[in-house]
């Protein structure tokens, strides 16, 4: 009886040690976003404002964005792959496209809620995009 109380001593401390191993497991944190600001300080009214990522296929519009104000949407929370985006709009009747457009991770990410991407139209060729919180 004494080499069964041993062996299932054994068995049990190794059946722990062994839940114990797997149950630590790390997380990968991802930059995530959930939403678009289509910013204008150009001081042109910008109508057909449509930004797209073609490698995947996903794009937001917006109808027409007035000098000095904004157009903004959500979404669900999307895992920011790096790829790049084209914008493009009209403008007194002409067509503007920029891109290919990189935009740059945060140096300081936060891992607890969603980033935001901001699109500042400045001027017809001075189009930026970062991430905010």
């Amino acid at each position: 009886m004494l080499n069964y109380s041993k062996l299932l001593f054994l068995f049990l401390s190794l059946a722990i040690f062994g839940l114990g191993g797997c149950s630590t497991t790390s997380v990968k944190k991802e930059l995530t976003f959930n939403a678009l600001i289509l910013d204008n300080k150009s001081g042109l009214t910008l109508e057909h404002v449509r930004i797209e990522a073609r490698q995947t296929r996903a794009f937001a519009s917006c109808g027409t964005i007035l000098s000095g104000t904004s157009c903004s949407t959500t979404f669900r929370v999307k895992v920011y792959q790096g790829n790049t985006v084209y914008i493009s709009w009209q403008s007194h009747g002409k067509k503007q496209v920029i891109g290919p457009l990189y935009i740059e991770p945060p140096e300081t990410r936060q891992y607890d809620a969603p980033a935001r991407i901001m699109i500042s139209f400045m001027s017809e060729h001075d189009v930026s995009a970062k991430f905010i919180y």
